[in-house]
């Protein structure tokens, strides 16, 4: 179905799109299994959203000093090239799984979180940047390494009208840690560089 159908049913999903934006070009799929009593309905199955564009909503913009060391250009829109994942539908939640988004001019993200019955958000997601030159793309390597679930960990908190995007410090210093064992060293450029990196990412100056 045309994504910009679907805008119509969101609400009735407990999903409010943040202010002024609003889904104008886009194809959705889905394969659904609705199964239970009807006063408690479990919906479940993939779904899909190719060539999509979220109008009046700047996700670089929301990635703050991720965007900024990525090098990302900041734009009124978002532009969605893919994006999939596992949906499941109960009277409680929303949780998606295997999520997977490739944003233009940003790179991929993976993850994998929930929205509760009162639109609040719940994601640890991971950023695997288009421009592997930049700043964030050589701590992504350092703390994610070349794998599939690389990248640079943060999390989605406020709602679905308001979502916050934090960097995973936790996940961050999981990543480094598993590098360092894997024969990183603390002499490597990206090691040096880290405690700026990190520190970018909260708006604050490594200190000398």
């Amino acid at each position: 179905m045309p994504a910009a159908d679907l805008e119509a049913m969101l609400p009735a999903l407990g999903v409010i799109l943040p202010s002024d934006a609003s889904i104008k070009s886009g194809v959705v799929g889905a394969n659904l299994t609705i199964t239970g009593p009807v006063n408690r309905l479990v919906t479940s199955g993939p779904v899909s959203l190719a060539n999509a564009k979220l109008a009046g909503f700047d996700l670089g913009s929301k990635l703050g000093a991720l965007s900024s060391l990525a090098g990302v250009a900041k734009g009124a829109d978002t532009q969605i090239q893919t994006l999939s994942a596992d949906l499941r539908i109960d009277p409680e939640t929303i949780r998606l799984d295997k999520l997977s988004l490739v944003v233009p001019g940003i790179g991929s993200i993976a993850g994998s979180g929930t929205i509760a019955a009162s639109h609040a958000l719940d994601f640890k997601m991971a950023a695997r940047v288009g421009n592997s030159g930049s700043t964030l793309g050589g701590l992504a390597s350092l703390v994610g390494g070349s794998g599939a679930t690389g990248g640079i960990p943060f999390l989605i908190h406020g709602t679905t009208s308001n979502p916050i995007f934090e960097p995973d410090v936790n996940g961050m210093v999981g990543g480094l840690a598993k590098g360092a064992l894997a024969g990183g060293s603390k002499n490597t450029p990206g090691v040096q560089n880290l405690g700026q990196a990190l520190g970018g990412l909260f708006g604050k100056k490594k200190s000398p």
